[in-house]
């Protein structure tokens, strides 16, 4: 944060600000635009800090012309290293960086810088440009115009197309300069005048003075003029959208305009048929803006823009403000954690959430009161909207709190690192590159990593169905904002979403990865604990009594392994229902089933690889368990244990009578629901035997021919 002080802020909001917290997107964009001026030494339409890369490494090229005599006399160009005493005078302003105009007389070439060519086609074009502007030229204007016009006037004769003085210029500014090097320029004019000629400057200015642009007010004037002409005709065909009203943000009345460039696009009248009714020329009755807030809001947009999230066909802005009394302190905090989004985040994942990386630049001070601050006044308006021209809001949180992503980042964090996830006690296990499966074993680097998961969109985009190029990503983040908010997400949605998922993921009619189906579980565990989930009659997470009243793990007997590991896995609330126990453990059969056809009969097509569990219904999970069944009868002959003798996974079946003695077709139980039930228990089953196997400590001559795990 060079060069801006905290007296900077102080100064912009005392100009600028309103004295009331920020309460609409338009406040905020207007905040981000005091901020901008405060970096830019306090100037609204100014934008001197644009000029910090060409200082000392840059040069000045200026040209002196002389006013006061009836004809103007043009001097040849002169050349000198950029530096920072020469700033002042310059009066540079420049619209948001990649954006294209810049709006005062003093103008500059390249970062990476220009040649002798270049500087005088180029730059000095955009000076001969400058004074061709018709917003540049109204201050010459009789009844609206500026009384110092006439510089005006004398300056676009000078730089008039296709003049011999013009041409004259271009050749000596060639010859001046270097051909062959290309260093970033700067190209202004320096007048000299007769103080007594001019209406309006600087008090105790007598004679004849040569001007640097900052020294003559019709040049600020043409310059405000130049920066806000767009915001009240954008869009016009002619005239434009201007009155007299109160201020959205302000509060005060006065002059407004209509058509004022916003950052994000939210007001327009580009597209009139968007907002029947409109009169375009009368847009400042609808949003009525002041000239300089409008500026304010052009000024804030390369802050804004460095608060966006963008994939999947849509953009959300997370802008970060404090919700109470904005002082110079809390304006300097928020300065700089907008700027250090601009540095690589130390996290592999979700790493341009700017909502998290912002909160933990706060949370993580080493000041208890920038802490205390950020837990009790940090907010972010959140807005989610497509990349195209058409700017409808899909999502919108304008106070958005910390506290319920930290609670669900806590939530995740319990569940990756509680029994779900741990082998030994019949969960699954964590896997790298898997957004909700890959986490540190400390606690608090994975809490942080849940938090930039669920701000970065991740926690949602892992599990949900993908969305076609026709219908964009607008169904998650409308998710991702109810759960910014805290609003519970419903369990039929979720499952219907985790089902179109499993679908998504099958390559070729293939069984998807186990994974995928880990994720759904983790997620919905997460939410469940976090008390972000509704429409289920029953938690989702273990309980810790049903988990204490589990025996030790016996890891000398792979068939104990398997039992111990099948009840651990139903120790849960949600499989205290017959017909949900019922669908996972048909799962965990067919998939114990077909995981002995493939390793130990070398089936190539083996059961579950025609029992699709996105396509189930109870008819077919029937026929599936049914089939299951059988082959555990026939296939119990290759077993190698004494368990085994009549039946393969006698623990499973035992405990699937145990749960009912109706087949599938008489279970009260909804669709989606048992599809999600019969694939939890699927990808639990797939996995009994390697499993068992990684964790069997057993003497080795015991053991049966030994598969991998996966």
């Amino acid at each position: 944060m060079s060069g801006v002080t905290r007296q900077d802020f102080a100064d912009a909001i005392e100009q600028y600000w309103h004295d009331r917290p920020p309460a609409s997107l338009e406040d905020v964009m207007a905040l981000y635009g005091v901020l901008a001026v405060a970096e830019s030494g306090g100037e609204l339409y100014g934008t001197a800090s644009k000029l910090d890369p060409f200082i000392d490494d840059g040069r000045l090229v200026w040209v002196d012309i002389d006013l006061t005599g009836e004809t103007p006399v043009v001097s040849d160009p002169k050349v000198d290293t950029l530096r920072k005493e020469h700033v002042s005078k310059l009066a540079y302003s420049h619209k948001s960086s990649g954006r294209g105009a810049k709006y005062s007389l003093t103008q500059i070439g390249s970062k990476n810088g220009n040649d002798a060519t270049g500087v005088a086609s180029t730059v000095l074009g955009r000076v001969r440009s400058w004074t061709t502007q018709d917003s540049v030229l109204s201050v010459t204007d009789s009844e609206d115009g500026h009384p110092d016009g006439w510089v005006i006037e004398r300056l676009a004769a000078v730089f008039e197309k296709d003049s011999q003085t013009l041409a004259e210029l271009k050749e000596k500014v060639e010859a001046l300069l270097p051909a062959d090097e290309s260093i970033p320029t700067a190209f202004t004019v320096r007048l000299r005048i007769d103080a007594a000629d001019l209406e309006k400057t600087e008090s105790g200015v007598t004679g004849e003075q040569w001007f640097w642009p900052a020294g003559l007010p019709v040049l600020n004037e043409a310059m405000k003029r130049y920066a806000t002409e767009n915001a009240a005709n954008k869009n016009l065909d002619s005239g434009s959208s201007e009155g007299r009203g109160v201020c959205v943000v302000t509060g005060t009345e006065g002059r407004v305009v209509g058509t004022p460039e916003s950052p994000l696009g939210v007001f327009s009248v580009k597209h009139p048929d968007a907002q029947p009714g409109l009169r375009r020329d009368q847009s400042w009755r609808n949003y009525p803006v002041s000239p300089d807030v409008a500026m304010l809001f052009s000024k804030g947009q390369d802050l804004i823009e460095k608060c966006v999230l963008r994939s999947g066909g849509v953009e959300t802005y997370a802008l970060p403000y404090f919700a109470g009394e904005l002082t110079a302190a809390k304006a300097e905090l928020l300065y700089g954690a907008i700027q250090s989004l601009d540095s690589e985040s130390e996290y592999s994942s979700g790493t341009s959430a700017p909502m998290a990386r912002v909160t933990y630049k706060l949370r993580e001070s080493d000041t208890e009161a920038v802490r205390e601050l950020a837990e009790t006044e940090l907010r972010f308006y959140t807005i989610t909207l497509p990349i195209s021209d058409d700017k409808n809001v899909i999502a919108e949180e304008p106070a958005a709190a910390t506290y319920w992503v930290s609670e669900l980042a806590d939530s995740l964090e319990q569940t990756v690192h509680g029994p779900t996830l741990d082998p030994a006690v019949g969960g699954f296990k964590r896997f790298d590159n898997w957004p909700l499966l890959d986490f540190s074993d400390n606690r608090d680097q994975a809490r942080k990593s849940a938090f930039y998961c669920i701000t970065g969109q991740e926690f949602t985009n892992a599990t949900f169905a993908y969305r076609g190029d026709d219908e964009g990503d607008d169904f998650r983040r409308v998710v991702d904002a109810r759960l910014i908010a805290g609003t519970p997400l419903d369990a039929s949605m979720l499952l219907d979403e985790y089902m179109r998922r499993y679908d998504d993921a099958s390559e070729d009619g293939e069984i998807p990865p186990h994974q995928i189906v880990v994720q759904q579980l983790v997620q919905l565990e997460a939410l469940s604990r976090a008390g972000l989930l509704d429409g289920l009659d029953v938690v989702i997470e273990p309980t810790d009594t049903t988990m204490s009243t589990h025996t030790t793990l016996d890891t000398s007997d792979l068939p104990s392994i398997r039992e111990y590991r099948l009840e651990s896995f139903l120790d849960r609330p949600l499989f205290e229902d017959s017909a949900r126990s019922a669908a996972a453990l048909s799962g965990v059969l067919v998939g114990q089933v077909s995981w002995h056809q493939e390793n130990q009969r070398e089936i190539g097509r083996p059961l579950d690889s025609t029992t699709k569990g996105d396509q189930l219904n109870k008819n077919s999970l029937e026929n599936a368990l049914t089939s299951a069944l059988e082959k555990a009868k026939v296939y119990a002959l290759d077993s190698d244990f004494d368990s085994d003798r009549d039946l393969l996974f006698p623990e499973t079946v035992d405990r699937l009578l145990e749960a009912t003695e109706e087949m599938p077709s008489a279970w009260d139980i909804e669709k989606r629901e048992l599809q999600f039930c019969y694939v939890l228990g699927h990808a639990h089953g797939r996995r009994s035997m390697p499993v068992a196997f990684d964790l069997y400590e057993g003497s080795t001559d015991e053991e049966p021919d030994a598969q991998t795990a996966e």
